[in-house]
């Protein structure tokens, strides 16, 4: 970090002068401690005023600006705390509570009462002082022509330098503190093992925040400084960045800083590639470009780690020299349109990051990776398989891969238009051609069926370590899920799994009995199109049986499950299930008759239900709090017994009748679109007679004392009818805030009772008409 001394002890006097006179000063009592240290830091000034004017340069004079800084560092720390601690005494009459403490705040600073502080925060500026003086007496004296400056008794002024680093951007930083808090040191200790816990030479990105002066910048430095640091990073760049600073300029530090001369140029293309030498070309990142083919001197790349070709659809083929780059870390080809990855791929044992792996090749060609290439990959965190369909074995890929935390497992999507193809030409052809379609489906469920069959057999051969945090499954071709995943021992395959997504398991007519998951923490499940009921063997335990079903699970997603009807969850005495269940979204489930009885016990915050079209009522969840969001459930009639429940979203519900028991609700937003609209009021020709749903006028009148906001999106006629002095008008002044804004968003009324705000821009167009 490369800082000017100069203007560095110039601020640092100016706000000790500028403290000495506040109040706050006086309120610690530590006003003469302030201007001694004053004192001592204008002599010091005017001698670093001089030195920096000549700019001189010695090893000397190097080692003690490192001294001078780091007692500066403390005069800015002493600042901050004495300027928080005085504005507390002002503003309360008791002293600051000891409960409250900054982790790097001096030791000296924690007291418990002001007297104690005061002698506290006196003691630590008159060792600044001391240590100040001491410095003061190493300086050379100044010139005679230098003029006169401020002098201490007994004392000699000594020759002092500073100059902004050139030498390196971060030189300073590996200067060794004179001393640092104990906090810090176990910060560090704390910190450094975190920064390299998932091996060498991975990086991670840690940002220290707090208050000005408790010390973020120390604790960086020291972490910067470490050994550990230094030994796994050999390129380390500190770089300060300013308000002034541009990209440019930020980039060409880093690039200094990694023992580059950037030169006079300011083009960013110029900059990053000089960042790329200078990195010894670490890192290649094409995201998203119009690559189509990489060249095989990629190989040459030997140092290279990060390789990251997300996104390049233009790509289909990569070189075999990818085998050569034996340093690589982390290889994402994930949407590319690569037909296979050579199986060399195999050969780069330190990856550790493996995103669209394809497996295969679609003409049998052994030269594309197959799951047995896998198994030398034993230091792997995340690995993305795509095209299981085309793997010949699976047997032990997944073996000796103990760090493996994150695993994504998908085959090739199953065609399904062949039934659907053949509905539209039975339509047109005659009974020869019915024939045929006939057998042609036929045909491709004998095809489906032994894909099934070879896809369960792939699968169960798998087996994947217990060590895997997130699982994600997508276009399993299996009638029903694998061996290990669905049988008895599931919570001790995986005793870490925290967030499983099972996503287009088509064929599967029954889910696993995932409620022994015992730290799963979100589940989405979507796409299943054979589920047709969910009972009791989803939770994994019998009715006798006391243990907790799913007991971490916060999360859970049913979404687009064409044909489930029935879901039901055990409600015996005995039992408990989902104890911290918080979020359940049911999406696009049409045949969904009603909500399992086993909810009203789940401490819900939120609840979505979107496309539920068999869905009549949605009543006695007593714990739902937050937010209630319904859209589109054609059949729901009735909302009831919902006495926590805080926010309400109904969105084109349009045969709702009742809603009661929302004894706490204090935000209501209603969308009623065009065909709502009609449906409720079709008898009604002008607008100035149509009326809200009686249901929300009871609630609203119920609701009286307790809802603070009414929001409403409507066609133009039912928005008029808010107007002041319109039909409606009488229920909207009731409530505290009101926004209705028409279909188009072009239209709106704004209303807020407490600050007598009535604003419209529909009332003037009504009049004109």
């Amino acid at each position: 970090m490369a800082v000017v001394l100069d203007s560095y002890v110039k601020r640092c006097a100016a706000a000790l002068e500028e403290f000495s006179g506040q109040e706050a000063c006086g309120a610690l009592g530590i006003r003469d401690n302030v201007r001694g240290l004053l004192g001592t830091l204008a002599r010091i000034d005017a001698v670093v005023s001089h030195e920096e004017r000549r700019r001189v340069l010695s090893s000397r004079v190097d080692a003690w600006v490192v001294l001078l800084k780091d007692v500066m560092y403390e005069v800015d720390d002493v600042l901050d705390v004495c300027a928080a601690e005085g504005a507390k005494i002002l503003a309360d009459d008791h002293p600051p509570t000891p409960k409250v403490r900054c982790a790097f705040m001096f030791s000296c600073f924690r007291y418990s009462g002001p007297q104690k502080f005061h002698h506290e925060i006196g003691f630590t500026i008159r060792d600044i002082d001391i240590r100040l003086r001491e410095i003061e007496d190493e300086m050379p004296p100044l010139p005679a022509a230098a003029g006169p400056s401020p002098r201490r008794p007994g004392g000699a002024r000594r020759d002092w330098f500073s100059s902004e680093m050139s030498r390196s951007c971060h030189e300073d930083v590996v200067k060794p503190r004179a001393a640092v808090g104990t906090q810090v040191h176990k910060s560090v200790a704390g910190l450094v093992p975190r920064l390299l816990r998932e091996g060498k030479k991975k990086v991670d990105v840690f940002a220290v925040v707090g208050a000005v002066g408790i010390g973020k910048t120390t604790l960086a430095r020291e972490i910067f400084t470490d050994e550990r640091m230094t030994e796994n990073f050999p390129i380390c760049v500190w770089v300060k960045m300013s308000k002034d600073l541009s990209e440019a300029a930020f980039l060409k530090k880093i690039i200094a800083g990694a023992g580059v001369n950037a030169g006079d140029t300011e083009n960013m293309e110029e900059l990053l590639a000089l960042l790329s030498s200078a990195l010894s070309k670490r890192y290649l990142n094409l995201d998203g470009t119009q690559v189509s083919d990489l060249p095989s001197s990629v190989g040459y790349l030997v140092n290279l780690q990060t390789l990251s070709l997300e996104g390049c659809q233009r790509l289909q083929k990569l070189p075999w020299s990818i085998s050569e780059l034996q340093e690589l870390r982390s290889l994402c080809l994930e949407g590319t349109s690569l037909r296979y990855v050579p199986k060399g791929v195999g050969e780069l044992k330190h990856l550790n990051h493996l995103s669209g792996l394809i497996i295969g090749q679609d003409n049998n060609d052994p030269e594309g990776c197959d799951l047995i290439h896998l198994r030398a990959m034993s230091e792997l965190r995340y690995l993305q398989i795509e095209r299981l369909d085309r793997a010949t074995s699976g047997a032990s890929a997944l073996a000796n891969k103990p760090f493996l935390k994150v695993l994504h497992l998908s085959e090739q999507a199953a065609l399904i238009e062949e039934e659907e193809n053949g509905e539209e030409q039975e339509n047109q052809e005659g009974a020869e051609k019915e024939e045929k379609d006939e057998h042609e489906v036929k045909n491709a469920q004998w095809i489906r069926e032994d894909s099934a069959k070879v896809s369960e057999k792939i699968w169960n051969e798998l087996t994947p370590p217990n060590s895997v945090e997130k699982l994600v499954i997508k276009n399993y071709q299996g009638r029903k899920f694998p061996n290990w995943l669905a049988g008895p021992k599931l919570s001790t395959s995986f005793p870490a799994l925290a967030f499983l997504d099972l996503d287009n398991c088509m064929s599967c007519t029954t889910l696993p009995a995932l409620g022994r998951l015992k730290q799963l923490k979100s589940l989405e499940i979507s796409n299943a199109d054979s589920i047709v009921a969910i009972g009791s063997e989803f939770l994994g335990t019998t009715v006798m049986s006391r243990a907790i079903s799913f007991p971490k699970l916060e999360v859970l997603k049913l979404r687009n499950m064409k044909n489930l009807e029935d879901w039901s969850l055990s409600v015996e005495e005995s039992q408990t299930l989902l104890p911290c269940l918080k979020s359940l979204h049911i999406q696009f489930c049409p045949k969904l008759k009603a909500l399992p009885e086993g909810l009203k016990n789940a401490a819900l915050c939120d609840l979505r239900v979107e496309g539920a079209h068999c869905l009549t009522e949605i009543k006695d969840l007593p714990k739902l709090s937050d937010e209630l969001y319904l859209k589109d459930n054609r059949a729901l009639l009735r909302i009831s017994n919902l006495p926590s429940l805080k926010s309400l979203t109904i969105d084109d519900c349009a045969k709702l009748k009742h809603v009661s028991g929302l004894d706490t609700l204090q935000h209501l937003r209603l969308e009623f679109p065009p065909s709502t609209e009609t449906y409720y009021f079709e008898e009604l020709v002008t607008f100035w007679n149509i009326a809200f749903p009686r249901w929300l006028e009871l609630l609203i009148r119920l609701q009286a004392n307790g809802l603070r906001r009414f929001e409403l999106q409507c066609a133009l006629p039912l928005l008029r009818s808010c107007l002041e002095g319109g039909k409606n008008w009488h229920v909207v002044q009731q409530i505290p805030e009101v926004r209705i804004t028409s279909t188009d968003g072009k239209k709106y009324i704004r209303y807020n009772k407490a600050r007598r705000i009535y604003e419209t821009n529909a009332q003037c167009e009504e009049k004109s008409t």
